[in-house]
């Protein structure tokens, strides 16, 4: 079976991240990269100090022909247009995406001591049915 595909593109308000191209067979983990995890161009592993390890989920349902997105626990939350999908260190529901959406992995940390602000993920997401079509945009 084919797989659905979402393409993670990073926007200029982001920490810096190369364009990814992920194929969804099963749900995909998104999160900050540790030493058996690196960042590569078909994973949604980011190096980026914001995020948590197993910050959230992304994947293509079969039976409804929709993606969903669910943040698992994050301290620093999941967006989708701006708005968080729980509280922090909460999992929320499953939450559909379309493509187009811009979608947010963390929030930008400022570190008291030094003053240094981390930048978080912020990207848009291009997602594509498993026979190649475009999936629905927001109206």
């Amino acid at each position: 079976m084919p797989s659905a595909l979402a393409i993670f593109s990073c926007r200029p308000n982001s920490h810096p991240f190369q364009e990814r191209h992920v194929y969804m067979d099963e749900p995909v983990r998104i999160g900050r990269s540790v030493a058996r995890c690196r960042p590569a161009q078909n994973n949604a592993t980011f190096d980026c100090k914001v995020l948590s390890r197993n910050h959230a989920l992304v994947w293509f349902d079969h039976k409804t022909g929709k993606f969903y997105l669910q943040d698992t626990k994050s301290s620093n939350g999941t967006f989708i247009n701006s708005q968080r999908l729980s509280r922090g260190s909460e999992e929320s529901p499953p939450c559909e995406v379309l493509s187009g959406d811009f979608i947010q992995f963390g929030v930008d940390v400022t570190e008291n001591t030094r003053k240094v602000t981390h930048g978080c993920i912020v990207s848009t997401i291009k997602l594509f049915l498993p026979d190649g079509m475009e999936a629905r945009r927001r109206s």
